[in-house]
């Protein structure tokens, strides 16, 4: 479909061809040779109201015909062209304005203001085109923003290109954009009109075309930007009726009577791009449950402490589990063992009981600090070269440098490695030997062992790891965490809906009924084991230490606690201003719905999303985000039986499902062109606008009753 917004049929200006100068029956011919069904009459500061209606009547059916000029606007000695075109509704009163306006000024020495043009032409449904860039005379930047700023609505603001280029340049930059043939010969009209803009949908009137400018900047097809359409044949009720529908990657909108088969349609479309490889699914209102969505009861909750910078412990508790009392030796060993006189010669002869153990803690703690080194190193050499990414950032040059750098560092902790390994284990193989000597004397003579150390050092020793263990389990369980906080939606005016996770670690105080474990296990032992561990703390250095110990053994279930993350606590909820907020089932609508329209997906299916929604919401949130979507080039399917969704969009694809005595029938169209086609070519076209009233409004009668209660009111 055509469009000439720029056209001029007289010769005005002492400037202008007299090849503009058209009759009536001229006009009708050219035009009928074309593909132009818009053309708007723009005569330089002029319009020729008898003239305007009989090439209107003339190609009436064939081609629409809207009133305009162009005038010679002035700003800041700027002079510039602007044209005017209006709802032919109004052309009457557009004549009586030009004419009030240009008075008595000749074409050649009229010229208007910006403010002028827009105080006298807004408020007869005008749109506004002007000169810009390239096409003379152009209006500058800062007209332009001015222009704008002082019309009813911006959208009905355009920019005229030179061409079909410059415009398809203008649109793919976020301009506005259209361009008009500004006609010079009508003899070479029907060849120039081939370079006309074409609508993106077919327009029935200048209602419809500026509906068109409100759906999206991008008025007309350019090469850069256009939609697509998609041809699927779908049987979702069987072979009995095959359904064959275009889907858009726009706005495509099923409306209907109940019972019409939209949900099944919807269904059978999932299948179909599932097939082609997407991931789809049909998002069906109050099928599912906010606090089910969310996960309130912690059913997939799983957290891990050391990601929250607390050691689980798992060690330390294990050890104080398994903690026995190192016994010091008696005196009564020492004494037994030097009131026996040894007798046996070879007894007598033999050194080596004799000697003192030597202290293997020391060496042993400097073996497994080295130790740690070359693990540390060496994971990160693994890491930098099975790293490809990192290859291709840093360079195999670089890498291989560090390679050899961290392989000789390598190499220098290997070799202290095993000198240290040594040394621990000498000392290691020369205690036991001692002991060996020492046991097998005794074995062979009968005489009492003796002593090779007090004992105190291993007592001392098990009773202050003992005390690091209960300090770093007590401290860790002390640490706070921060609450995990994650957007839940937007609840219109009453703000933003979050969902929060507090955590806490059970100390063996807490009682609260809103925190639950997380590994799903009873309170009690929990509580028990943590408040077992707070009293060990105090007996570290006391006679009942192992008792209290045995204590922690003897608590039922004890065993379940292996790990600080056995005794983590959780209460997730819904926040509203920083306080726990129950959000209503409405309110658990509004938020799944737009939760499920800001997922990043290339198509979505949405089965009645008015479902327990306020018509606010609807108009005020959900309407722009399904705008939005489509902006994005995204297909956006939805089934509804809600007009401000099914009418406000502004659907590029309106598919109404209808059922009679006869069957099943499924109708396309769209607002713009005001038609729905019967896709089986078996019943006449339908209205869009009035089987819209009639489905979604309740019939033209209710819609006018309702307009007239609002009236009153």
């Amino acid at each position: 479909m055509k469009i000439d917004i720029h056209t001029h049929t007289k010769k005005i200006k002492q400037g202008d061809s007299v090849h503009r100068n058209i009759d009536v029956n001229k006009f009708s011919e050219i035009i009928k040779e074309t593909d132009v069904k818009i053309l708007a009459i723009t005569n330089h500061n002029y319009f020729d109201y008898e003239q305007y209606l009989q090439f209107k009547s003339s190609v009436d059916g064939i081609c629409q015909i809207w009133p305009g000029v162009e005038f010679d606007v002035v700003e800041d000695e700027n002079r510039a062209h602007l044209i005017v075109i209006v709802n032919p509704k109004n052309s009457e009163s557009f004549n009586q304005r030009v004419n009030e306006v240009i008075g008595t000024t000749t074409a050649d020495n009229f010229t208007i203001s910006i403010d002028d043009v827009v105080a006298n032409f807004d408020d007869l449904d005008a749109i506004f085109i002007a000169h810009y860039h390239s096409k003379k005379p152009n209006l500058l930047d800062k007209d332009v923003d001015k222009l704008l700023e002082l019309v009813t609505n911006q959208k009905r603001v355009l920019k005229e290109a030179s061409n079909s280029i410059s415009a398809g340049i203008y649109i793919n930059h976020g301009h506005n954009s259209i361009h008009g043939s500004d006609v010079h010969n009508w003899d070479n009209y029907v060849k120039d009109s081939n370079n006309l803009p074409e609508l993106r949908l077919p327009v029935e009137s200048f209602e419809q075309f500026c509906l068109l400018l409100d759906k999206d900047d991008t008025t007309i097809k350019t090469i850069l930007d256009k939609k697509t359409k998609e041809s699927i044949q779908i049987n979702p009720f069987g072979i009995a009726e095959l359904i064959n529908l275009d889907i858009y990657n726009d706005i495509n909108i099923f409306f209907g009577s109940k019972g019409t088969g939209k949900t099944d349609i919807l269904k059978a479309l999932s299948t179909y791009y599932n097939g082609k490889g997407f991931t789809t699914e049909v998002y069906e209102s109050n099928s599912k449950k906010l606090d089910d969505v969310f996960d309130l009861k912690g059913n997939q909750l799983i957290i891990d402490v050391e990601n929250l910078g607390i050691d689980n412990c798992s060690n330390e508790l294990a050890s104080l589990r398994n903690a026995s009392e190192k016994e010091v030796t008696s005196l009564s060993t020492y004494l037994r063992y030097y009131s026996a006189e040894a007798t046996n010669k070879i007894t007598k002869s033999i050194k080596v009981n004799q000697f003192t153990l030597l202290d293997e803690n020391s060496p042993k703690r400097s073996f497994e600090e080295v130790k740690n080194y070359f693990k540390s190193f060496n994971d990160f050499k693994n890491y930098f070269n099975e790293d490809a990414k990192l290859k291709e950032i840093v360079g195999d040059e670089l890498l291989t440098d560090l390679d050899t750098l961290i392989t000789k560092i390598l190499d220098k902790i290997n070799l202290e490695t095993d000198k240290r390994f040594i040394d621990f284990k000498s000392i290691s193989f020369f205690n036991n030997l001692i002991q060996v000597f020492v046991s097998e004397i005794s074995k062979k003579t009968g005489q009492p062992e003796k002593p090779t150390k007090t004992g105190f050092s291993e007592y001392a020793s098990n009773r202050i790891s003992i005390e690091k263990n209960v300090k770093k389990i007590l401290e860790n369980i002390l640490k706070s965490i921060s609450p995990i906080v994650e957007e839940v939606g937007d609840l219109g005016e009453k703000g933003k809906l979050f969902c929060q996770t507090n955590l806490l670690i059970q100390n063996g105080v807490i009682s609260d009924s809103d925190y639950k474990h997380v590994q799903s296990k009873t309170k009690i032992p929990q509580k028990s084991v943590a408040s077992q561990i707070e009293i060990i703390s105090k007996h570290i250095y006391a006679n009942t230490l192992f008792e209290k110990i045995d204590e922690l053994k003897k608590i039922e279930g004890a065993e379940t606690v292996a790990s600080i993350d056995d005794l983590l606590l959780f209460h997730k909820h819904f926040v509203l201003d920083g306080k726990v907020y129950t959000p209503s089932n409405g309110e658990s609508s509004m938020v799944l719905l737009h939760n499920e329209l800001m997922k990043d997906k290339e198509i979505y299916l949405i089965d009645e999303p008015e479902k327990s929604l306020g018509n606010d919401y609807i108009s005020e949130v959900i309407v722009p985000l399904i705008k939005e979507l489509a902006k994005s080039g995204k297909k956006i399917i939805i089934a509804t039986h809600d007009a401000n969704i099914a009418v406000r969009t502004l659907p590029y694809n309106s598919i109404y499902r209808e059922h009679d005595i006869n069957g099943y029938y499924t109708y396309s169209g769209n607002p713009f062109s005001n038609s729905l086609i019967c896709n089986s070519s078996t019943k006449a076209n339908l209205d869009w606008k009035l089987i819209s009233m009639k489905t979604l409004e309740g019939g033209k009668s209710a819609f006018g009753e309702r307009g007239k209660i609002y009236g009153n009111t």
